[in-house]
């Protein structure tokens, strides 16, 4: 086992990950990684509630890190607002339950009202819980 699958399996027992005997379906976590972009151009809180996990840990590019209802109250107050997240490349791959993302995103924001726009590269960690996938873990790099 390698370090990393180590560190994704331990991750995925404290995140209450269920046990799965088939491999998860990588098209169904590619579905709800793009339907969550489309959750956060449109602001759509009611369904971040669903797509989002409880304990997630979401770190913006700044560096700043947000639990769930942290980010969701500043899409609420429009402290940032996504214009645009266009994904050029989305690589999911299974880790014991888990399935973790490396992707590449072109991001339009307004950010306390300023605008920002860059290109990211990101991390994500998807569980399935309750028979739907949710996002536990988000971290993201502006690239040069």
């Amino acid at each position: 086992m390698t370090r990393s699958t180590l560190f994704l399996s331990v991750l995925c027992l404290l995140a209450g990950c269920q046990t799965m005997s088939a491999p998860p379906n990588l098209g169904e976590v590619e579905a709800v990684e793009r339907a969550r972009f489309k959750t956060f151009t449109s602001a759509d809180t009611v369904a971040m509630q669903a797509v989002l996990g409880d304990d997630l840990l979401y770190c913006h590019s700044s560096g700043k890190c947000q639990t769930k209802q942290e980010l969701i109250a500043d899409f609420a107050s429009k402290a940032i607002v996504y214009r645009k997240l266009n994904l050029i490349d989305m690589k999911p791959r299974a880790v014991g339950g888990a399935v973790l993302v490396n992707g590449k995103v072109e991001i339009t924001a307004e950010q306390s009202g300023q605008p920002v726009t860059f290109l990211g590269v990101y991390t994500d960690v998807y569980v399935k819980r309750d028979g739907r996938w949710q996002l536990v873990s988000w971290q993201s790099t502006r690239s040069p």
